[in-house]
């Protein structure tokens, strides 16, 4: 029994995580100018905005992001040359870089949220606002479970 509705879960997650970048791809498409951002983009801007530092290191953002300090260079590189991310030297170690949000990085973070926003509000219109709460407290139980595993 148990099985059959967490793979139920695992679907639907799934699904609404393929419905979520449908529909923020739609919005980019609508969106003038469009934000051209992909999720795991999106995931370091918001890693390097919401550290508690000035900016991250590589190897910050990779175990963020449970990736590999090549992938999330990849991703840092694309990033800077398209001009959301910045790297500056740390102020205490000049041979150490932080990665950093430029101005034009700030407003596309302030973008997609902005998106993101939107259709979470499109997404979960009708829901009652317990349900909606639940349903957050569900997650931050999965997001603390998964920590306890670590």
């Amino acid at each position: 029994r148990f099985s059959m509705e967490y793979h139920d879960i695992w679907v639907k997650l799934i699904n609404v995580m393929d419905i979520m970048r449908e529909l923020h791809h739609k919005e980019n498409l609508e969106e003038r100018p469009p934000l051209h951002t992909t999720i795991a983009e999106a995931k370091v801007m918001h890693c390097v905005l919401f550290s508690k530092t000035n900016g991250c290191s590589v190897k910050e953002i990779a175990e963020r992001l449970g990736v590999t300090q090549g992938a999330a260079s990849q991703i840092i590189d694309k990033l800077v040359r398209k001009g959301p991310l910045e790297r500056v030297p740390d102020e205490k170690d000049r041979r150490c870089v932080r990665i950093t949000l430029s101005k034009a990085g700030l407003e596309r973070h302030r973008r997609i949220s902005a998106s993101f926003e939107k259709l979470m509000n499109q997404l979960l219109e009708g829901v009652p606002s317990e349900n909606v709460r639940i349903f957050v407290d569900v997650l931050d139980h999965l997001i603390e479970a998964k920590k306890k595993m670590s």
